[in-house]
């Protein structure tokens, strides 16, 4: 466990260091945003977190608040607890987010340690925490993002369906579907572990999973509803630049508009990928290998390639694989570039020119 914390402050030291240089040395993007302007709250609570803690003030907004983009493109989870926690402290919610964010953070690794140790052994799991903590896009765990909640809801939820408690694992399903949408796809994995347990016969109890896409069918019909429009959740995404496979113009296309900004995220996914050939050499179960597919697969279907760093590393199954890895590079290199290129790109972030 000394190792998971280690490789948590270690992380988080970084993505501070890089947060202090981008008051100071960084020319900030004009165009970027932020939640909050205080001294280093400023770039922990860019990006995303504009939006998110414009929800957290004033709730959900009918009209555009930004040319055509929506804020209920963002799921309420995260948002309400920042609001819940910091109604004692008026015009505190981007100290509670960046808080909030840290402490999910570290509750997340946890819980993937105490998964990761019924199959790995403690070394292992801690190996796979400590290289999550320090991965070059865990900068998103340390903003006024919602992936720290996501994460140690989606952990607790394996975690509990591991130790037979199925309903809490349905309710932590539930939650962490609105938190990210792409909860609802961890049914399928989930659903393996119930079944696998259940010596592959189908049992009533196995329905508890059932309640993460309940969870974002619910969210999808309340913005419906709210919007005045069945079609306003798609409508919104399509606003963002996120569609479906095939749904794009050709000359719209990846080989089409081909550029350093785009081969960046390809190279990203390669090496993202790139793991998944150890699946089978490690003997990881088939559950935990539909996460980082699936995951990774949502990249395409919502066309949103610029995040795909940010969809990777909260697929934790990744790093149970890096951690198994014996070679001289993989367990003394791989550390100091990993914590390296977590300094660049959340430098690049706070910047305002590297989308986390």
């Amino acid at each position: 466990m000394a190792l998971v914390m280690g490789g948590f402050v270690a992380g988080r030291l970084v993505v501070l260091a890089a947060a202090v240089l981008s008051e100071f040395l960084i020319v900030r993007n004009p165009a970027l945003t932020s939640g909050d302007n205080t001294f280093l709250l400023r770039p922990l609570t860019s990006w995303d977190g504009w939006w998110f803690l414009g929800i957290a003030r004033d709730g959900y907004h009918v009209a555009a608040l930004q040319g055509t983009y929506h804020d209920y493109a963002f799921l309420p989870l995260y948002p309400a607890l920042v609001r819940l926690i910091s109604t004692p402290f008026p015009g505190a919610e981007g100290l509670v987010s960046v808080l909030l964010s840290n402490v999910l953070f570290a509750v997340g690794l946890a819980l993937l340690f105490q998964l990761g140790r019924r199959y790995l052994g403690d070394r292992r799991a801690a190996v796979a925490c400590f290289l999550l903590a320090i991965s070059p896009f865990s900068v998103m765990f340390s903003m006024a993002y919602g992936e720290s909640l996501f994460l140690a809801l989606s952990v607790g939820a394996f975690l509990a369906a591991e130790r037979g408690n199925r309903r809490l694992a349905g309710v932590l399903l539930a939650l962490a579907a609105v938190t990210r949408l792409q909860g609802a796809v961890l049914a399928l994995p989930l659903w393996l572990v119930l079944l696998r347990a259940d010596g592959w016969r189908p049992r009533p109890s196995q329905l508890w999973v059932a309640l993460g896409p309940i969870a974002v069918g619910a969210f999808l019909l309340g913005v419906a509803w709210f919007a005045g429009s069945a079609g306003a959740y798609a409508d919104n995404q399509a606003q963002w630049g996120r569609g479906v496979i095939g749904g794009v113009d050709p000359s719209q296309t990846i080989g089409a508009s081909l550029n350093p900004l785009l081969i960046a995220p390809i190279l990203i996914l390669c090496a993202s990928i790139w793991p998944l050939v150890y699946a089978r050499v490690d003997r990881l179960r088939l559950e935990y290998v539909l996460i980082p597919v699936l995951f990774i697969g949502a990249t395409f279907v919502s066309g949103n390639l610029e995040s795909i760093g940010r969809y990777a590393t909260t697929a934790f199954p990744i790093f149970w694989l890096l951690a198994a890895r014996r070679s001289v590079f993989w367990r003394r290199g791989w550390p100091a570039i990993s914590a390296g290129l977590l300094g660049i790109f959340a430098l690049l972030s706070f910047g305002g020119y590297w989308v986390p």
